[in-house]
């Protein structure tokens, strides 16, 4: 009988212990899922207000351009269009609005407009053709130098005439918006 006693006491204990490692796995199994009910809830959050930002922001902002008629100072001489004139401007040039306006009309009102390109010599790629004294009649794009303010007009990738400083380039202007 002894025997049976202790055989049933640790039957007891054993079921104790049982019950008690079935309690701590419930237990960790509703905390692990309360854990991930939060980072859900706190994710659906997050997601929500960056949906809600990211709407207005578009609202606001304006479709991306891609603008072809900037231009670099090395591709002056390689553009499409067998004529065309660029208009090479320096930043600190006040009558740069100017001449865009003169060339943005001249588009739009000459039926046979030629087309027309920018190049900004304030830009970094363009510093190479920053000089004293300007070089404006070339074959190879690389041997240009300006000095000042320009515009060329390209025909067949060579340069046949060129316009420097806001007398030249604004008579010119004028007389092609006639």
């Amino acid at each position: 009988m002894k025997k049976a006693k202790k055989i049933s006491q640790k039957n007891k204990k054993s079921m104790i212990s049982t019950d008690n490692e079935m309690l701590k796995l419930i237990i960790l199994i509703i905390v692990v899922a309360l854990v991930f009910a939060i980072f859900y809830v706190i994710t659906l959050f997050v997601t929500k207000k960056d949906n809600n930002t990211s709407e207005t922001s578009t609202d606001e902002s304006t479709e991306a351009t891609i603008q072809y008629q900037k231009i670099l100072a090395g591709n002056i001489l390689s553009q499409s269009s067998s004529e065309y004139y660029v208009l090479v401007y320096f930043g600190d040039d006040s009558y740069v609005d100017l001449y865009k306006n003169y060339l943005m009309y001249y588009s739009t009102k000459v039926e046979s407009a030629i087309p027309y390109y920018f190049v900004d010599m304030d830009e970094v790629f363009n510093n190479s053709f920053i000089s004293d004294k300007s070089k404006l009649n070339v074959t190879n794009a690389k041997d240009f130098k300006f000095s000042q303010t320009a515009l060329l007009r390209i025909k067949n990738s060579e340069v046949i005439s060129s316009y420097e400083g806001n007398e030249q380039i604004t008579g010119k202007l004028g007389r092609m918006t006639k």
